[in-house]
């Protein structure tokens, strides 16, 4: 099994939760490694370098390259994460550091903020399917994005069709929070108006989860969707294909 579950009273085994006893009425997931897999959307990243003669293969490499991380102001991350920052902030730093590291003179770039790209995005059918059985059973269910606003007029990430999965999108940029801050859970438990216990976190990050365990929510960590998807259909007693 390449799934587990929180070693605390927020997660015993799923032998031991009566689901007529205590129904989960809510799963929230998380996105990036959970629903959209870097590795299938390689693509993306391609048809970006291509529509702007950038270098096969650069786009990537310049993430984490030390010509970006020297540039990128202190807690930048978490502050684009939370809203202080946009996609477009973003990618002036780095086209500046892709310019730098390849020696090349691209004048405009974008990147982050390029969601014209998002209809080609490719995501687990798989989990998919399983978000449209849980809304025919009742069950809620939660999308919890760390993700940033595009641009100034901070509308948020708004990533497309997600409203045929998911009864609640929960974006970071937009709270202010981000993972693992417990008070972005207890916005998450907010909108479904339910007890921790009541709820399943679905995430393939272990501090993530982990403070989903503080919580008192009971959480299955990722590390493919199959055996995710057996666990929660395990821990509900119905199948989600």
């Amino acid at each position: 099994m390449s799934t587990s579950t929180a070693p605390s009273s927020a997660s015993s085994d799923a032998d031991s939760l009566n689901h007529d006893e205590n129904p989960i009425k809510a799963v929230i997931f998380d996105y990036g490694e959970v629903m959209w897999m870097q590795s299938r959307n390689v693509h993306v990243y391609r048809k970006i370098e291509e529509d702007n003669k950038l270098f096969d293969n650069s786009l990537i490499p310049t993430l984490v390259s030390k010509e970006l991380s020297s540039i990128l102001p202190r807690g930048f991350q978490e502050d684009l994460l939370t809203g202080i920052y946009t996609a477009k902030d973003f990618d002036r730093l780095f086209l500046s550091a892709y310019n730098r590291k390849y020696g090349s003179q691209v004048e405009t770039l974008k990147f982050f903020s390029a969601t014209e790209y998002d209809n080609e995005a490719v995501y687990e059918e798989a989990v998919l399917t399983a978000c449209r059985k849980l809304r025919e059973r009742g069950i809620k269910t939660i999308l919890m994005l760390d993700t940033y606003h595009v641009d100034e007029k901070r509308n948020g990430r708004r990533i497309p069709n997600m409203e045929k999965y998911f009864d609640f999108v929960i974006e970071s940029c937009k709270e202010g929070v981000k993972k693992p801050d417990p008070r972005f859970y207890q916005i998450a438990l907010d909108c479904a108006d339910l007890p921790p216990e009541e709820v399943i976190y679905v995430d393939d990050s272990k501090i993530n989860c982990e403070s989903a365990a503080v919580m008192g929510i009971r959480y299955i960590q990722v590390f493919n969707s199959m055996d995710m998807l057996e666990d929660l259909q395990e821990i509900l007693g119905f199948d989600l294909d």
